[in-house]
C-alpha cells in the first residue's frame, strides 16, 4: 500500500467516525423532538447517515482497489466508477428513503447532509 493510499485510508477512518457520531446526534435529537413516535424519526435519521457511511466505505474499497493497480489509467477508471457508483447509490437510496418507505424526511435529509459535511473531518483535523 502506498504512503498516499495509507494517508486517505487514514482519514477515512476520521469521516467514518465523524459520520457516526453527527448520525446519532441527529437521531438523539430527531427523538426528543418527537412529540408521540420517537422510533419513526430515529429509524429516518440512522438511514440517512447510513447512506453516507455506504458512500464512505464505497470510496474506501475504490482507493484500495486502485492502489492495486499496476497502471495509472486502471487507477483513474476504479476512482471514476467509485465516484459515479457513490453518485448513484446516494440518489437511489434517497429516492427509496423518501418515495417507497416515506421515512421522516428532515432527520433524513439533515443526517445525510451532515454526513456528507463529515468528509471535512480529515481536512479540519490537520490543519489544512
Amino acid at each position: 500500500m502506498s504512503y498516499a493510499a495509507k494517508i486517505l485510508r487514514k482519514g477515512l477512518r476520521r469521516v467514518l467516525v465523524a459520520q457516526i457520531s453527527l448520525t446519532l446526534a441527529v437521531a438523539i435529537v430527531a427523538a426528543f423532538r418527537a412529540h408521540h413516535d420517537a422510533l419513526r424519526p430515529i429509524v429516518a435519521a440512522l438511514a440517512g447517515g447510513a447512506i453516507t457511511m455506504l458512500g464512505a466505505l464505497v470510496l474506501a474499497y475504490t482507493v484500495g482497489r486502485a492502489d492495486g493497480k499496476q497502471g495509472a489509467t486502471q487507477a483513474q477508471l476504479w476512482l471514476y466508477g467509485g465516484a459515479v457508483a457513490r453518485f448513484v447509490f446516494a440518489i437511489v437510496f434517497l429516492g427509496l428513503g423518501l418515495g417507497v418507505f416515506h421515512v421522516a424526511p428532515l432527520p433524513f435529509l439533515i443526517a445525510f447532509g451532515l454526513g456528507q459535511v463529515a468528509f471535512l473531518a480529515p481536512g479540519i483535523s490537520s490543519g489544512l
